[in-house]
């Protein structure tokens, strides 16, 4: 049996981030982040003796009719396909234009808004065979080698498929207990040359998740009620730097950026980690996300020490009262520690900021413009809040009629949804380009950036990060 894994083409100006990205979204230059949960799906597969092809539309900047073109030469028995909110029109149109040509094919989508939607995707979609929802590793490999033994459908956990017009809903598969028991990312397929993040500083750069789920509860974030679910689940220190030196010695990778939602919440497990990179001699640098209630002196030191240059931490706003009511779970005065003792040892801190949540006023975005000049980060995001399809903040919106869109494409993190009454879509959009100027226009800044483009690779760096910037100015346009 021949299966093909894709990240689908997303027509339109610029590029679809989609694949591994929290918040899909389009962006004017090609940095894309490595798909490492397709190549996990290809490794899987293959690892259960299928033989699996993979296709990154976006990528390869292939259109729908050469995408399908594509896959028509593969041939495959299964086609498996990512999607999102933004981009599922697009996919949809994808998925029939696929079905047209290769009808014999069996075509299941999977992603969080298919995993929201199964049951109306299945119902309007005739060319759509099946939805796989939530966590996908081993419900695609169950359901490849069902179709290939001919078996009933029925016994295959996760997945929604239609049989005539009815809709059957499998009984949802639990997450993966064991994460050691995954094969590694499959690497020589999904190869990590067309991908690279903006920060990045590194010749040749890729994508490790040591860890899934998150136990928190924010109102904004989709994974964990979607995709991977509130429970955390971690690789062992040893599984974690075993993939570590695979990837320098036989992928020749030189900086590695974890992206996992909750990396540093087992201190001790991520210091043995940090200790295993360093006894085994492994020389690679790294980035990672965290929050700013993980992390302490001793955990940064060895982090340090491991490799860590650069720490993205998830700040969202810089009024006490719009952090309780997002239920993030922090203080003002966890973020200022987090960012004062990570900068005094050594390692480049970035901070994400989410403006236009329902409860915001002028006087909290003002605040959180001035906190973020304040905590003094290397770098700095304002993104305008979206209310994604499957997190308690769409719930609240949708009930309480805040939701302002004219499509799904609306949802691509280009301008804002939610209009309260109290702040309307065009307030919340200048608002993001004033905090865009006032951090980055700032004579102390821009003296501190002119100062590092001395070193080539943060130069570059640099300019990566100034073009984004520009991009983001462009969204919106004062009156």
């Amino acid at each position: 049996m021949k299966a093909l894994v894709a990240n689908p083409p997303w027509p339109g100006p610029g590029y679809g981030a989609r694949s591994d990205v929290r918040w899909p979204h389009r962006r004017s230059d090609k940095y894309l982040e490595y798909p490492v949960y397709l190549a996990y799906a290809v490794a899987v597969l293959e690892k259960a003796g299928i033989d699996t092809h993979f296709i990154d539309g976006v990528a390869e900047d292939l259109s729908i009719r050469s995408f399908v073109s594509k896959v028509e030469k593969t041939n495959p028995a299964l086609i498996l396909m990512e999607c999102s909110t933004p981009s599922i029109v697009s996919d949809l149109s994808t998925a029939e234009s696929l079905k047209k040509v290769l009808g014999h094919s069996f075509l299941a989508l999977m992603g969080p808004h298919p995993t929201y939607f199964h049951k109306e995707i299945l119902r309007n979609n005739k060319f759509v065979d099946a939805i796989i929802r939530g966590e996908f590793d081993f419900t695609i490999r169950d359901l490849a080698l069902t179709l290939q033994n001919q078996d009933q459908l029925d016994a295959v956990k996760g997945i929604s498929y239609r049989v005539g017009s009815d809709v059957h809903v499998n009984e949802g598969r639990p997450p993966i207990e064991n994460l050691d028991s995954l094969p590694f990312p499959a690497r020589d397929k999904v190869q990590s040359d067309s991908y690279r993040e903006a920060v990045f500083t590194g010749e040749k750069c890729t994508t490790i998740v040591s860890s899934r789920g998150c136990p928190y509860q924010c109102v904004f974030c989709l994974w964990p009620r979607i995709m991977y679910g509130r429970q955390y689940r971690s690789r062992s220190p040893k599984n974690v730097v075993d993939e570590i030196e695979d990837v320098v010695d036989n992928h020749s990778v030189d900086e590695i950026y974890f992206d996992d939602d909750c990396f540093a919440l087992n201190k001790k497990r991520l210091v043995r980690i940090c200790r295993g990179i360093r006894e085994r001699g492994i020389d690679v640098k790294w980035m990672c996300q965290s929050r700013v209630d993980n992390v302490d002196r001793q955990l940064l030191e060895e982090m340090k020490k491991a490799g860590c240059h650069y720490i993205k931490y998830g700040v969202e706003s810089g009024s006490q009262r719009i952090l309780e009511a997002m239920k993030k779970g922090i203080t003002l005065e966890d973020a200022r520690r987090a960012f004062a003792l990570t900068k005094n040892v050594g390692i480049k801190t970035q901070a994400f900021f989410l403006l236009g949540l329902p409860w915001e006023s002028r006087e909290t975005l003002e605040e959180t413009i001035r906190f973020s000049i304040e905590l003094e980060p290397e770098s700095a995001q304002f993104a305008v809040v979206v209310p994604h399809p499957g997190t308690e903040l769409y719930d609240l919106c949708l009930q309480k009629g805040w939701l302002d869109y004219q499509s799904w494409a609306d949802f691509d993190c280009r301008k804002a949804l939610i209009n309260t009454g109290n702040l309307s879509s065009k307030d919340v959009e200048r608002y993001r380009t004033k905090a865009y100027r006032k951090f980055y226009f700032r004579p102390a800044y821009i003296l501190r950036t002119t100062l590092k483009l001395w070193n080539p690779k943060e130069a570059k760096r640099i300019f990566r990060s100034a073009k984004s910037i520009i991009e983001r100015l462009s969204y919106y346009k004062e009156d």
